[in-house]
Formats: structure tokens, C-alpha cells, sequence
């Protein structure tokens, strides 16, 4: 059974792998470049992620405000 998707969002296969997670590096400034897992959450809208750092070690934020941006 497919999960329940925003409207107007197919699960394509490019959207299935960002679900299964990959490492990939966020970058702040040219000194600052840190590793993280990503992975999309089932409902498309949310990006789970986990650093190294002690104490919070696993977040999530909504897509929304992904583009919202700074």
C-alpha cells in the first residue's frame, strides 16, 4: 500500500531512493562543511536527518520550511 501523499506528489523512483537516505555534506561558509544522513520521510514533506554531534543527534524538518530559506 502507497502512503498518503500531498496532492499533485507522485512517489517516483527518484523519490524512493531519497527515502531509503544517503550522506551528504551541508555547507554554512567555506570553513564550516559538516557530514549528515538525510533521508525523506513516507510523507514527502518532511527531511529526517542525523548528525555526529552530542546531545540532539537526530531532527527533522518540514519541506515548507526548507523553502522558505534564510
Amino acid at each position: 500500500m502507497q502512503p498518503m501523499l500531498p496532492p499533485g506528489i507522485q512517489l517516483t523512483d527518484t523519490l524512493e531512493q531519497m527515502q531509503q537516505g544517503t550522506l551528504m555534506r551541508k555547507v554554512k561558509s567555506k570553513s564550516w562543511k559538516k557530514q549528515r544522513y538525510f533521508k525523506l520521510q513516507e510523507d514527502c514533506m518532511t527531511i529526517w536527518y542525523q548528525s555526529k554531534r552530542t546531545g540532539k543527534t537526530e531532527s527533522a524538518c518540514e519541506y515548507q520550511l526548507l523553502c522558505a530559506g534564510r
